[in-house]
């Protein structure tokens, strides 16, 4: 398969080139505008705790899409997935439901999913716990980013298990803490810089795999010519 890459006319590479170039300063663009974000972001407080049963948009209205919401938590019916490859588990998440504050049970819609990666321990779960739970179970405050939709593989895994709103929404948690996971990546120029020297590297390939197309012709015009 990779040697194939290597044998495709010149002209893919000229055409691949430019493309990865583009790509290249739009994924700048666009880490840029999530650093300038971030940085609004932390220039002022979080935002005020939202009920879940009060998110009607996708947006949050606070830079970055934070949002701190709060709602009670079915922690029997939690979910965490596995993903793995070659047999070794490449990443883990674990999604809680979230349910209106005042819900008398779950036999209700979840209305948000916290959306956690890695090994998360009880006691990070804990601590976004209150003291006193709600009617049907503990309130946990979750300061984060809020996501439109909801992942599929939650979606399928929930199945049968717990129903979810039609229009639910997720809320990726601040899990070190909200100055750490909203500092700037600062990642735009290094995406840029890697564009500019893969799309360096196909034009000059292409200009080899040029150069090789027309010395072969020239062979083949020389042997008719002979002929």
């Amino acid at each position: 398969m990779i040697g194939r890459l290597f044998r495709l006319p010149s002209i893919v590479y000229f055409v691949l080139a430019p493309i990865v170039l583009v790509l290249g300063i739009y994924a700048m663009i666009t880490e840029n505008g999530k650093d300038a974000e971030r940085r609004a972001a932390l220039s002022h407080d979080a935002p005020e705790i939202t009920a879940v049963q009060d998110i009607t948009s996708d947006e949050s209205g606070s830079d970055f899409n934070e949002i701190v919401v709060a709602g009670q938590a079915n922690v029997d019916n939690m979910l965490e997935t596995t993903r793995s490859r070659r047999g070794r588990e490449r990443s883990r998440t674990l999604f809680v439901p979230l349910y209106p504050t005042d819900a008398e049970d779950f036999s209700g819609e979840a209305i948000v999913l916290l959306e956690m990666d890695g090994y998360i321990t009880d006691e990070q779960l804990v601590a976004m716990m209150l003291p006193e739970d709600g009617p049907a179970g503990p309130i946990m405050i979750a300061n984060g980013v809020l996501e439109s939709g909801i992942n599929s593989k939650a979606r399928d895994g929930f199945e049968g298990a717990i129903t979810l709103s039609a229009d639910a929404r997720t809320v990726e948690p601040f899990l070190n803490g909200r100055e750490t996971d909203l500092q700037p990546k600062d990642m735009g120029m290094t995406l840029l810089i890697a564009a500019l020297v893969i799309a360096g590297l196909l034009g000059g390939y292409g200009y080899f795999r040029k150069r090789k197309e027309d010395a072969a012709k020239a062979e083949e015009q020389a042997l008719y010519a002979e002929e």
